[in-house]
């Protein structure tokens, strides 16, 4: 549960803070026409992405690290011409008074760009979100097993806390604007977008120094650096949202507004109660974006015991070659999971596994330490006992290993008679490419 709470609020909370701002600065600025275009983006970044995790995920048609450079580079370039279209039309967009056509452009220019930067920003972060779901591998215990469930609510809690993060966002920044804060809302603006700027800079970079497509340690520390501290810009969008909020829970209790009636007087009260709400809110969602980052990931962290790796006894055939592994079965009849290893020869490092289905009995489960979805991670056996995938913390459901199928292990040929587990020597040479290390 905890992993797909951590791996969403991780990948959506500075987004969709982000995008919060900037629909509440577009309501503010624009007209319909605008406010419309901007809406139009948003669908779109949802579809693009969408067709983004199913070609790179599924079909595999392109490669995923080129549409992810393709996509943080088009992010770059959008926000640089948006920073432009605000230098040439500033008067016009932000001090329009006629609705002359010079102010008609630039709404059009402003919201254009902020729609293209918009869908940018969601084909860069919500891949990975797509395909989580089809991550949730309960080792064939279906749908409505406890596990998928938990991962299930996970997923759907981190995807609940970042809407209510651009919810949120999106109430402080109008409320701000309202009262007559137009240069803090036009500040804040720039600032979010100049930081997930920097940051798709840095994964640019992170795709094209390795490559050496750019040539630069530098950049490459930096990337890496960024990486390794990606929490850090969540973070630096929630401080701009707290200036907001400080700002609103100030004035709402100094500013001496005019009114001409009661009524107005309490809807003026009322805006500012619903500033503060919303800016509780964001605090919340800001508390649990540093739980994921800190304690979360703490909690969620395990400590892999791996079985040792045992050697099986080889038998070979008449020409001196090894023909068989096999297994004593008083050596694996303890209820544990047990891992052995066999080097083919061409020098590659296999594992196979074996572990008791049922207690008093010859029921055991047999196959390679490596599967389908996973490749050669393996597996290990927790404290309760369970066999559990080291990738994706999947826990195996005993009665099922030596079945095809999700992430159980891939099978393999085996034979059991009263005394030894044998497994053709043939079985490890046709999987030896499995293995990498």
């Amino acid at each position: 549960m905890l992993t797909y709470l951590i791996n969403v609020t991780g990948d959506l909370l500075a987004v969709s803070a982000i995008i919060g701002v900037i629909f509440a600065f577009i309501d503010h600025f624009c007209r319909e026409r605008g406010r419309m275009i901007v809406r139009i983006g948003l669908a779109f970044g949802f579809v693009a992405a969408a067709v983004r995790a199913y070609i790179t995920n599924t079909r595999r048609i392109v490669g995923g690290w080129r549409v992810g450079a393709y996509g943080y580079g088009a992010a770059l370039a959008i926000f640089l011409l948006l920073a432009v279209a605000f230098a040439v039309y500033y008067r016009s967009f932000f001090y329009r008074t006629a609705g002359s056509r010079k102010e008609e452009r630039a709404e059009i220019a402003v919201s254009s760009l902020t729609a293209l930067l918009i869908a940018t920003y969601l084909f860069c972060a919500l891949p990975s979100v797509y395909v989580y779901p089809f991550k949730f591998d309960t080792g064939g215990n279906g749908f409505l097993s406890t596990d998928y469930l938990f991962r299930l609510g996970g997923y759907l809690l981190g995807i609940l806390v970042s809407v209510l993060t651009a919810v949120a966002a999106y109430h402080i920044a109008s409320t701000v604007a309202r009262k007559g804060y137009h240069g803090l809302l036009r500040a804040v603006f720039f600032a979010l977008n100049l930081i997930y700027a920097v940051y798709h800079f840095a994964r640019l970079m992170l795709v094209l120094t390795p490559r050496k497509i750019i040539d630069s340690i530098a950049l490459f520390n930096f990337a890496a650096a960024s990486n390794n501290n990606a929490e850090w810009y969540t973070y630096a969008a929630f401080f701009a949202l707290l200036i907001m909020s400080a700002v609103i829970w100030v004035r709402s209790g100094t500013a001496k507004e005019p009114y001409a009636t009661k009524a107005e007087h309490r809807k003026q009260r009322a805006l500012w109660r619903s500033g503060k709400r919303y800016s509780v809110l964001m605090l919340l969602c800001f508390a649990c974006a540093i739980l994921c980052a800190t304690w979360f990931v703490k909690l969620n962290t395990v400590v892999i015991r791996e079985a040792p790796v045992e050697d099986p006894i080889i038998i070979k055939d008449g020409s001196g070659a090894d023909s068989e592994l096999r297994v004593p079965l008083e050596m694996v009849s303890d209820g544990h999971l047990h891992r052995f290893g066999y080097t083919t020869p061409d020098g590659k490092q296999t594992r196979f596994i074996v572990v008791l289905k049922q207690e008093n009995t010859n029921n055991f489960g047999v196959g390679l330490d490596a599967c389908e979805i996973c490749g050669e991670a393996g597996y290990y056996e927790n404290n309760e006992g369970q066999v559990v995938c080291k990738k994706c913390n999947v826990v195996m459901n005993r009665t099922t290993i030596g079945m095809k199928g999700g992430c159980n292990p891939i099978i393999i040929d085996y034979d059991i008679n009263e005394s030894y587990i044998t497994v053709p020597v043939s079985e490890m040479v046709n999987n030896q490419t499995r293995f990498k290390k």
